[in-house]
């Protein structure tokens, strides 16, 4: 199993999450792409490779870089996570343990106990995108804490830059035949609320979105 994480100006949870990470023996490689980050992000861990770009990129970048990474050394599973993810170790495991449901199957985890603090536009947007291609309703498509079969990795079609890159993947994996699974997760992160640089940080979620929306349709 590998795990990857992009990264950009990371909280100093992220250090504990690479901690957490690195103590479970079935993880065989953590990839960190330090996506552009002011301060560098700096790992001293055996089990981790730390990838750079010398810029920001955005995630969808960060993700290929790491998928690049990982055409050398294959596994048979992929597990994505947020680099700002706040979780304690009995709550990681219980999540990476849903492989047993079905090692075929793509699946999400979502954030439980979390206070609604914004509009839902964008959520509903990318719920709608992804049911326009595929007919399928996900309840929590923007979710980066995904477990994947390297299979799947493969035959993603398009990895766009920004944030559309987990409704894009989505869209790709059920074309393909995938079965999503959505299972409980007890993380919490920076959840984005209705100030100014929220909203603003939501206007670029929707733009990204779109821009999936409108670039699936040209391929078609």
């Amino acid at each position: 199993m590998a795990v990857i994480i992009p990264a950009y100006n990371p909280p100093v949870s992220f250090y504990n999450l690479i901690e957490i990470l690195s103590g479970f023996s079935f993880i065989a490689r953590i990839i960190v792409v330090d996506d552009g980050s002011k301060e560098k992000i700096r790992l001293s861990n055996d089990k981790c490779m730390l990838l750079r770009h010398c810029e920001n990129k955005g995630k969808g970048a960060a993700l290929k870089t790491a998928f690049e990474s990982l055409k050398k050394e294959k596994y048979d599973t992929v597990v994505l996570l947020d680099s700002d993810l706040r979780v304690d170790k009995k709550s990681i495991e219980k999540f990476l343990n849903n492989i047993t449901l079905d090692r075929d199957a793509i699946i999400i985890g979502y954030p439980i106990n979390v206070k609604k603090r914004g509009f839902g536009v964008v959520k509903a947007f990318a719920k709608y995108v992804v049911k326009f291609y595929t007919g399928k309703t996900i309840e929590h498509p923007l979710s980066g804490q995904r477990i994947i079969p390297f299979s799947a990795i493969e035959k993603i079609e398009n990895i766009p830059k920004g944030y559309g890159v987990e409704v894009s993947m989505l869209i790709d994996f059920l074309k393909r035949g995938y079965e999503i699974i959505e299972v409980p997760f007890d993380f919490t992160h920076d959840e984005k609320g209705k100030s100014i640089q929220d909203l603003l940080h939501k206007l670029h979620q929707l733009k990204d979105i779109f821009a999936v929306f409108i670039s699936k349709r040209w391929r078609l």
